[in-house]
């Protein structure tokens, strides 16, 4: 648990010592007396980060360590939250530099500001006494033994903490066969990796996933397996390598296992002879140095066929401290690794014939199959009652082998299987998880991957437990709520927004957060956090007061103040005080019901309430008051109109409207200098259907909006002929990277505008959508685009072309195309996209490409990984990919819709990276044939590709409601 106190205490003190610093430089001569103090705590402040940092590397379990940490963090929010309040009253201060009237206005402001100053004062006063207080309470009841521990040292094998890792994995390395589950179906492809004689290389199989999925079992019965087989290996061996470890023990141990075997092969005369000699060789081994051990290793396994196995390594580094004591005789020897990290795996798995792994939890059949074996004995014995609690109770575990064996213990351990008895375990796991015995094991294991991650990493992890148990969390929402946390800085060369990047991208290498909905890109879009781990991350944060949880199991009124507070169901009432209220920094609402007050929350930074139905554009009226508010999402509300006076928001960064009824907005938003993310309008394409259908619409927006310039993403717009005249604005917005736009206008002078707007975006700009819905887009005005933006990664264009521009060549750099409605025909056009250098994906979406034959040749879309192509014209389609095409394809999706076939598809045997053809149809006999037809070439590929049928369905819109809108989000008849 220190390990959080650590991270979220570490955090709140790291964006606390940049403002102070600001404070200190910007607004010196309005500080007056109490500059000393602010320097003070600065200096103090930065002291505590020291130490922080240092404990955070170190193994700790004092109940003092997380008293003091407790109060480190909430005097340095309560720091933070006097400087924010300064700052706003008082205003900055450098206005007033020069002479005449300036410095008389500037007198005028300290007068006005006196009584603030004094209140601000005082109360920074207190803040150092308390800060005092807390160093000198440290000193007092802590002595010497605060970090390193009555011995003065944090040695590895020495600490409960250590050794405890060790035993957790146990179990693991001695499985119990009758008991095991899954292990079968998962072990075939890895005894036949294993024991393949075509592949005489030294061969590293790598197995990688989250904790407790079976990595170190699946091992085991492997290795188990092969033991068994005569004449497999020459020699084997089991090493557990673990997060900290003595490279030199363990090629020790490498060593004792595979010499003992080979010494006793042969007569059985030159037994005594060889233990003699075994026992010379390693005679003193524990003065050799690592080097000489290792040297030993690699003379011992040389010319041999061996198995070693690598079990739970944590580093590249680790990976590296045994691969060059593993020869390659070119004899069929194997190396089997287990890790949770996704880039040692693939670091392992170094050569094209190394093979890496991701274990699948096990299916709802093996979960049940496993769960009711261990309670019952077996499935059918489980009472009728008991199955629907079960099914809730195997849906926490999320297939994880050790959650369903460590829960189905504990439930085990009770004296009566009883319905209610089963529901208050349930909705008690995070309770149980930290007092019993059953579950310690399945705690232990889970917080590995916890305790592992580097602290700045700690935090935003913690900060996932705002999010309710099964719920979809949208990569992006996170990453700016990160940075509007503060627990993200920038990095030399890249912004705020990709270090989050990266900081997300560590999770997924390490297993941690599990990927939901993957885009065509390879990039997450939606993830979710496993339920136990979740349960383990809610426990560390509410017992720190990291965050406030409302609804479900917690229902406990918080007795300090509350710092993040998340609603997941429930009645708000109990915290719905204003004095309860007054520190809240972010506040996300999960649930309908009843809406707190915004007005009290004058320190908030980040106010979520995505997907509340109940909201109304009145429940907005005080949003305008909390001048520190840095994100607001109303995304899927009912929110029709933005306050007006939303300008008065100067700090806010993210505002996402999409999905709601609101399309214009307020004059006041270009007030807004800070906002980086404008999100608004609605796009979306249904094509599970007999017919395409769309839902669009954008945002209109207002004059002077040039003024916006930190813009980065400014999605969806839409320009009529009331609004033409505001489209040179965006020429201005100098920072976009990812624009949307949507032309409802044909004239020549508004599409020069667009194109001229374009030019000078061009330098920045990373991502275009571009539709011109229900007509043709003006081709003259988008082929005379000059200075075509060369950075370009994604295109998306809607709308009759009939042809390429002539600057589409020149984008080297794009990597995902998407087309729809375009109706290009000729040849040409398709082997121009065919050239593209950097293409991945291309998505040719209904009537883009009318041509009823689509040929690729030899070497053409050399770096194509997906090719999507919806056909609407009624007529035969052919498709021919000739030897050497589409050399990196993997994923082929065809849909069809109503009146449009198939006739041909050939060479899917040349596409020698494909895993997957999709093809989305209503059932037909013609349909069936193509889908025959295409598993036979299959079977020709030497990758034998997946061939999936998918019957179309019609499928509703999801247009709001209430109030009514069409299609572009236009009210339907008469508005009150």
């Amino acid at each position: 648990m220190e390990h959080a106190v650590v991270s979220a205490a570490e955090g709140a003190i790291h964006t606390l010592l940049g403002k102070l610093g600001a404070v200190l430089v910007q607004e010196a001569q309005l500080l007056g007396s109490v500059k000393v103090e602010l320097q003070y705590l600065k200096d103090e402040l930065e002291s505590m980060t020291a130490f922080l940092q240092d404990l955070a590397e170190r193994n700790e379990h004092r109940k003092q360590v997380k008293v003091w940490m407790k109060q480190v963090r909430e005097l340095a929010y309560d720091v933070e939250d006097c400087i924010d309040e300064f700052k706003h009253h008082l205003g900055d201060s450098r206005d007033g530099r020069g002479s005449g009237p300036v410095f008389i206005h500037r007198i005028t402001h300290i007068l006005r500001t006196t009584r603030v100053r004094h209140r601000l004062a005082k109360q920074i006063q207190e803040l150092k006494m308390r800060a005092t207080n807390v160093t000198n309470r440290n000193s007092r009841y802590s002595g010497n033994h605060f970090i390193f521990g009555a011995a003065g040292n944090s040695m590895a094998y020495d600490t409960p903490t250590n050794l405890l890792t060790l035993d957790v994995r146990i179990t693991a390395l001695v499985p119990e066969r009758k008991q095991l589950v899954g292990v079968e179906a998962r072990q075939e492809s890895l005894l036949r990796w294993l024991t393949d004689r075509h592949v005489q290389k030294r061969r590293v199989i790598s197995i990688f996933g989250f904790g407790g999925l079976g990595k170190t079992t699946l091992a085991m019965t492997t290795y188990q397996s092969l033991s068994a087989t005569s004449g497999s290996f020459q020699c084997q061996a089991f090493v557990t390598v673990s997060q900290r470890f003595d490279v030199k023990v363990l090629i020790r141990d490498i060593l004792l296992q595979i010499i003992q075997p080979v010494h006793r092969q042969g007569h059985r005369a030159s037994t005594e002879a060889g233990e003699a000699s075994r026992e010379g060789m390693l005679k003193g081994m524990e003065t050799w140095d690592v080097g000489v051990i290792a040297s030993m290793l690699r003379q011992q396994l040389e010319n041999k066929r061996y198995l070693i196995v690598l079990d739970d390594i944590w580093s590249i580094a680790a990976w590296e401290a045994f691969r060059f004591s593993l020869p390659d005789s070119n004899n069929g020897s194997r190396v089997l690794v287990t890790t949770r990290i996704r880039a040692v795996a693939h670091s392992c798995c170094f050569y094209e014939y190394d093979r890496a792994y991701e274990i699948e939890p096990l299916t709802n059949y093996e979960s049940r199959d496993l769960f009711f074996k261990r309670i019952f004995g077996s499935t059918v014995n489980c009472p009728e009652n008991l199955r629907e609690i079960s099914e809730k109770i195997l849906g926490k575990c999320g297939g994880s082998p050790l959650a369903i064996v460590s829960i189905a213990g504990l439930l085990t351990s009770k004296p009566v299987h009883s319905k209610d008895q089963w529901q208050k375990i349930y909705s008690s796991l995070g309770t149980e998880l930290e007092t019993s015995p059953s579950l310690e094991r399945l705690k232990k294991i889970l917080e590995l991957s916890y305790n592992d991650l580097p602290y700045h990493l700690k935090t935003c992890f913690l900060y996932l437990s705002i999010y309710p148990e099964d719920h979809k969390i949208r990569r992006k929402s996170v990453l700016r709520r990160w940075v509007a946390e503060r627990f993200v800085t920038e990095r030399r060369g890249l912004s705020v927004f990709e270090v989050a990047e990266s900081y997300f991208d560590e999770f997924i290498n390490r297993s941690i957060i599990q990927p939901v909905e993957i885009s065509f890109t390879g990039k997450v879009k939606t993830f979710r956090v496993h339920d136990v781990m979740l349960e383990i991350i809610v426990t560390k944060s509410i017992e720190e007061n990291f965050i406030t949880l409302v609804g479900e199991q917690h229902t406990l009124v918080p007795q300090e103040k509350i710092r993040r507070l998340s609603v997941h169901s429930g009645d708000v009432r109990d915290i719905g005080m204003s004095r309860m209220l007054s520190h809240v920094r972010s506040l996300s609402i999960f649930a309908d019901g009843e809406i707190l007050q915004f007005g009290c929350m004058k320190l908030i930074r980040i106010l979520d309430l995505e997907g509340h139905e109940s909201l109304t554009s009145r429940d907005l009226k005080n949003v305008c008051r909390l001048f520190q508010l840095e994100y607001l999402s109303l995304r899927g509300t009912r929110v029709m109109e933005l306050p007006t006076k939303i300008g008065k928001l100067k700090k806010l960064e993210t505002l996402d409207i999409r999905g709601t009824g609101i399309k214009r907005l307020p004059p006041g938003i270009t007030n807004l200098l800070h906002l980086e993310n404008l999100l608004g309008g609605k796009r979306h394409y249904h094509h599970n259907g007999s017919w395409p259908i769309s839902e669009f619409w954008g945002i209109h927006i207002p004059k002077k909006l040039g003024n916006m310039d930190a813009l980065k993403t400014l999605a969806q717009v839409e320009f009529t002929e009331s609004t033409s005249h505001c489209i040179n604005e965006l020429g201005k917005l100098s920072r976009l990277k990812k624009l949307g736009v949507m032309m409802f206008v044909d004239d020549d002078n508004s599409w020069a505008s667009l194109i001229s707007a374009l030019e000078n975006l061009s330098g920045n700009l990373c991502s275009l959508l571009l539709w011109r819905p229900d007509g043709a887009m003006n081709f003259d005005s988008l082929d005379a685009l000059s200075r075509p933006p060369m950075f370009m990664k994604s295109i998306n264009f809607r709308g009759q072309l009939r042809k390429l521009p002539k600057w589409i060549p020149l984008l080297s750099n794009l990597t995902d195309l998407t087309l729809r409605a375009t109706e290009l025909s000729a040849k040409e056009d398709l082997k121009v996209l065919a050239r593209l250098p950097s293409l991945l994906y291309l998505r040719l979406h209904h009537s883009s490409y009318v041509e009823n034959k689509f040929v690729v040749a030899a070497y053409e879309f050399p770096c194509l990984k997906l090719l999507v192509i919806h056909l609407a014209l009624p007529e035969a389609w052919k498709a021919r990919f000739h030897e050497g095409a589409l050399p990196r394809l993997e994923k082929l999706e065809l849909s069809l819709f109503e009146g449009t076939y198939i006739q041909e598809i050939s060479g899917i045997e040349f596409l020698l990276n494909l895993k997957e053809v999709l093809i989305r149809a209503c059932p037909s006999n013609a349909t069936k044939g193509i889908v025959q037809s295409l598993k036979v070439y299959a079977s020709n590929n030497f990758d034998k590709p997946t061939i999936i049928f998918k019957e179309k369905q019609w499928e509703l819109t999801e247009s709001r409601t209430d109030p009514p809108l069409d299609h572009r989000g236009n009210p339907f008849g008469p508005q009150f």
